[in-house]
């Protein structure tokens, strides 16, 4: 029989282009990570190399899961590596900017918003595969026991404790039908240095997450409130950080900016809003470095 490595290069590279999307869609919802994700669905075409594709009746399931397993291994491992990260740890934004087109397209693919990324990140690796398969990609209960070695219905009690979790935390990340003109109107204010303008957009309980890596400077935990946010804020302006640049970007398909430092992104930030003023309730700000590298060039 044939095998994937024997197979002509045409077909090898169909086979990718046809699955990539969807493989990459999946382990980025499960990871959080573009650099992890993009690894493993690399290896899982390496792999496929070894494959008897006779013996494979659907290929889609047969790639789904190896990515899905992997994936699976992986947060497990990195559940006792996050516990010894510096600061808050935050997925890796999906952002581009002009003249970086793959990137471009890559980031209105996934239609994921950011804090909804964020959200999933309190699940457990059992939960956040089992709710990620059934929610995002329709798995039936029976197709994801068999993945997470768990009975239907246990999966099916997973995903109903995951849903209570993700519930949880809408309220303050919701999206509002005017939060690209609030963006817009955020960063315009923050460039200009009129911090008052600023804080008057942000809840009263407004929470502002950083995430450095312990590579650069951030807040080393969540600063929560109005008077706190507002105060950091103040701290960053009067060093002259956010006259640089600022400039609006799509952040996994919704409105975010991107803090410039000789051109270059220096921090991506996304928003989570009050459903029903408008205003700002989460700022989640990436600043390592490692989750920046790949943007564009400005």
């Amino acid at each position: 029989m044939q095998k994937f490595e024997e197979m002509p290069q045409t077909d090898m590279e169909q086979l990718y282009k046809m699955y990539w999307p969807l493989l990459f869609s999946i382990a980025y919802r499960l990871l959080g990570t573009r650099s992890e994700a993009e690894d493993i669905v690399q290896d899982v075409f390496v792999s496929l190399q070894a494959v008897d594709r006779g013996q494979v009746d659907n290929m889609k399931a047969f790639l789904s899961r190896a990515v899905t397993n992997r994936c699976l291994n992986l947060l497990k491992s990195a559940k006792k590596q996050r516990e010894l990260y510096v600061g808050p740890w935050l997925p890796e934004p999906l952002y581009a900017l002009e003249g970086n087109e793959p990137l471009q397209r890559l980031e209105q693919q996934e239609d994921i918003s950011y804090a909804y990324l964020v959200m999933l990140d309190q699940l457990s690796p059992i939960e956040r595969v089992s709710f990620v398969l059934r929610e995002a990609f329709g798995y039936e209960y029976e197709e994801i026991a068999e993945i997470v070695a768990k009975s239907a219905e246990n999966c099916r009690k997973i995903c109903s404790r995951a849903r209570q979790k993700m519930k949880r935390g809408q309220a303050q990340n919701a999206r509002h039908p005017q939060q690209e003109d609030i963006v817009q109107r955020f960063g315009d204010l923050l460039q200009t240095g009129q911090i008052a303008e600023v804080v008057a957009l942000l809840s009263d309980q407004v929470a502002f997450i950083s995430d450095g890596g312990g590579k650069v400077k951030a807040a080393l935990r969540p600063l929560i409130g109005i008077e706190r946010v507002s105060a950091f804020l103040a701290g960053i302006n009067a060093k002259g950080s956010f006259s640089k640049g600022i400039r609006p970007v799509q952040v996994n398909g919704q409105p975010g900016l991107i803090v410039q430092r000789d051109g270059s992104p220096a921090a991506v930030w996304s928003f989570g809003f009050d459903e029903a003023t408008g205003q700002v309730t989460r700022i989640y700000a990436v600043f390592n470095p490692d989750k920046l590298q790949d943007g564009a060039t400005l």
